[in-house]
């Protein structure tokens, strides 16, 4: 598995090398070509340090963490955004133009490397790239009302609040958590759910930003129950991340559950990434449901969207998901839709029922278009004894 996933990395970076010089030959080819031709290794070099800066922030917060590897993780983040509609613009301009000399689609005259398409496309690439990071720091509450056909003492409805993929660290810092916080106590819920990725790969900068004491200022009357995502795995800091949440005030469930005072049972399985990444596997959904009651209502927080199947045999009622974030820029959300029974949104199959948060936070490029963020609002309503 290890194997695997390190080729599936190895094989993007591959694909984002060539990607990157495809755009960099076509902004040459378009702009500086005919603006500066006599400094062609200077550009080459510049794009080249632009085109790795997100990968080489990376790598820095590992060898040498610091300012200047967050501005490089910064600055790279933006680029992943920028040249993935570049290079989809320009693309979707060669393509026309390759049909274009067949049919005679262009006008005669008009060169796929103009001044003019080159800085259309440039301009198009970052109009784009501005709406989506705007996008990506405004907040929806997405709301569900939903029925549970169990029941439970002395309680007939139940208000909860699920907030994943937070990716608090470097680019989701303290004011967007802050904001978080605040939506979230104004909610006023019952309970607070995060099925994982709450902290973004390294915890470097949630432990030095103080995001931990922030979230101890969010307000539930039954408290705050978290699960691992991918990425608390991805630096293998997992179990760091996991005492650092603690010290947040949410209590991290791990392939285990726990009964809340009205009977109902709040389940946290471990994310699918610990096998890939630490080789030890999680625990199967029947062996950690082993001594529940059935009879009363099973949350089960899953980061990714899977094993529904499973679950539904196993009795649970409502899973909770987050992990694709719906795709987070268009046209990836139509890929994500292939990949997942459900990529966001509910799902109901009998008694079974599955919500799947496009979540709160980003991951590589800070922007989203065609989705939203969003912190979702759930009442969950439980049919009175007879």
């Amino acid at each position: 598995m290890r194997t695997k996933f390190i080729l599936t990395i190895a094989g993007l970076i591959i694909l984002f090398g060539i990607g990157n010089y495809y755009i960099g030959l076509r902004l040459w080819q378009s702009i500086g070509d005919k603006v500066a031709p006599g400094l062609v290794n200077y550009y080459w070099i510049i794009f080249s340090l632009l085109a790795g800066s997100y990968f080489l922030g990376r790598l820095g917060a590992i060898c040498f963490p610091g300012d200047f590897s967050d501005r490089m993780i910064w600055i790279g983040s933006y680029w992943l955004g920028l040249a993935f509609y570049l290079c989809l613009f320009w693309l979707a301009y060669d393509i026309v133009a390759i049909v274009s000399s067949f049919i005679g689609f262009f006008p005669r005259g008009i060169s796929s490397y103009s001044n003019g398409i080159g800085l259309s496309i440039l301009a198009a690439a970052i109009l784009v790239v501005a709406y989506g990071a705007r996008n990506a720091c405004t907040p929806n509450i997405r709301r569900y009302d939903i029925t549970i056909n169990k029941s439970v003492d002395n309680c007939t409805e139940l208000h909860v609040v699920l907030i994943s993929d937070l990716h608090l660290g470097i680019l989701v810092g303290r004011d967007r958590l802050r904001r978080a916080v605040q939506i979230i106590n104004e909610l006023d819920p019952d309970l607070i759910l995060m099925p994982g990725d709450i902290i973004d790969e390294n915890i470097g900068a949630f432990v030095e930003n103080e995001m931990p004491e922030i979230l101890r200022g969010i307000r539930s009357r039954l408290g705050i129950y978290g699960i691992l995502g991918s990425h608390e795995y991805i630096y293998g800091h997992s179990e760091k991340a996991i005492t650092c949440l603690k010290r947040a005030g949410i209590n991290m469930l791990r392939d285990q559950y726990i009964k809340l005072p009205n009977d109902v049972y709040i389940v946290g399985r471990d994310d699918l990434f610990r096998e890939q990444l630490v080789g030890t596997p999680r625990r199967n959904l029947t062996t950690i449901l082993q001594g529940c009651n059935r009879e009363f209502p099973i949350i089960l927080m899953d980061h990714q969207p899977v094993g529904l199947e499973e679950a539904a045999l196993q009795g649970v009622d409502l899973q909770l998901s987050g992990h694709t974030h719906h795709g987070q820029i268009f046209p990836i959300n139509l890929l994500t839709q292939k990949i997942f029974k459900i990529d966001w949104g509910y799902l109901r199959r009998g008694p079974y029922q599955v919500i799947v948060s496009s979540g709160f936070g980003t991951w590589g490029p800070p922007i989203r278009l065609g989705t939203i963020s969003e912190i979702v609002d759930i009442t969950i309503k439980f049919i009175p004894h007879a």
